[in-house]
């Protein structure tokens, strides 16, 4: 009797353990699925972690600007809902160069729609001559009146600056009025360095505050400007993103001047292209600093899950080891006892 009952015990210790290894199998492998599980959601996040485009309408939010409704004279806030949306595919992503080539293109635009009504009847007076510029070496004064450039006859700033850039060369015939009374004839000359331009040429016409028309010249310096002082400071990887962006957030201010925007109006929107474009510069390169920190919480993240998931590999290959243990001993126990019986 003493002997069945020990047979017995032996068999039932055999079975539990058994029992118990094959549940070690389903807690490890549970926790390797489990660690599995988690360091591939975390590939997926690193994979679909992206820098965030600044949008126009953030920049109307942090800002207080004034504007004129059309065919009205009250004035209110900027709103972000005022800011015309772009219809699917309405701007197709470029190549770099020509994405910052067509968005200061909009920028101007911006700006000429503004100002153009008020330096279309400005008198061409001269307010300032830059130092050591063409239009000095030239012997203009403050104050002389532009009757005309080469042989187009001028009444407005901006007859100066569509003359001056008609057809671009490095002299320039200019005739003025001194003291509203003498004829002036001078040339500006700017050998060996280009055409003679607004940005170059050194005058400064009496216009009210900020009111400029930016030339085709005035707009490639700019472009130019942009490559070399702000593109730079973006990573390599992420300048083409940048410039398509500023692109579209250009096409949509100049949208702003057809939409809602009165241009003839004295001053119809206190808001400035160069505003724009520097919160943009700014806001792409926060939103640079925010992927790579992001990255680098999730590169952690998965370090540790990776770590999780090898700890979880060397369970589950032990509960393993063990499951074929008490199986073979359970197995080779049903076989003696078998045979005894």
């Amino acid at each position: 009797m003493f002997s069945f009952r020990l047979q017995r015990s032996q068999r039932n210790l055999y079975f539990w353990f058994l029992a118990f290894s094959g549940f070690l199998v389903a807690v490890s492998l549970m926790t390797l699925l489990g660690a599995a599980s988690e360091l591939s959601s975390a590939s997926i996040e690193l994979k679909n972690l992206k820098v965030v485009s600044p949008n126009l309408e953030d920049f109307v939010n942090t800002q207080n600007i004034d504007f004129r409704l059309n065919a009205n004279n009250t004035q209110r806030r900027l709103k972000a809902a005022d800011i015309p949306k772009l219809v699917d595919d309405a701007i197709v992503p470029v190549g770099l160069d020509e994405a910052v080539t067509r968005a200061f293109q909009f920028f101007a635009e911006f700006e000429n729609k503004r100002f153009k009504p008020i330096l279309t009847v400005t008198p061409p007076v001269i307010e300032s001559v830059e130092p050591g510029s063409p239009a000095e070496m030239a012997g203009i004064k403050p104050g002389d009146l532009v009757l005309n450039v080469n042989s187009a006859k001028i009444e407005s700033v901006m007859g100066f600056y569509l003359a001056l850039n008609e057809k671009p060369s490095a002299e320039v015939a200019l005739k003025l009025l001194r003291h509203k009374k003498d004829t002036v004839s001078v040339v500006l000359r700017l050998i060996g360095k280009g055409p003679i331009n607004d940005s170059n040429c050194g005058l400064k016409f009496a216009t009210p505050p900020d009111a400029v028309y930016i030339t085709e010249q005035e707009t490639k310096r700019q472009a130019e400007q942009y490559r070399r002082d702000m593109l730079t400071s973006i990573p390599v990887d992420w300048r083409p993103e940048a410039a398509n962006n500023l692109m579209q957030t250009a096409k949509r201010l100049n949208l702003i001047a057809k939409s809602v925007i009165d241009p003839s109006g004295a001053n119809p929107a206190k808001i400035q292209s160069k505003d724009v474009l520097a919160w943009q510069h700014k806001k792409f390169l926060e939103n640079v600093d925010t992927y790579f920190s992001l990255r680098r919480k999730i590169e952690s993240r998965s370090s540790s899950h990776l770590m999780g998931m090898g700890d979880a590999v060397v369970g589950f290959v032990s509960s393993l080891f063990i499951f074929a243990i008490a199986l073979g001993l359970f197995w080779y126990q049903r076989r003696v006892t078998g045979k005894k019986s």
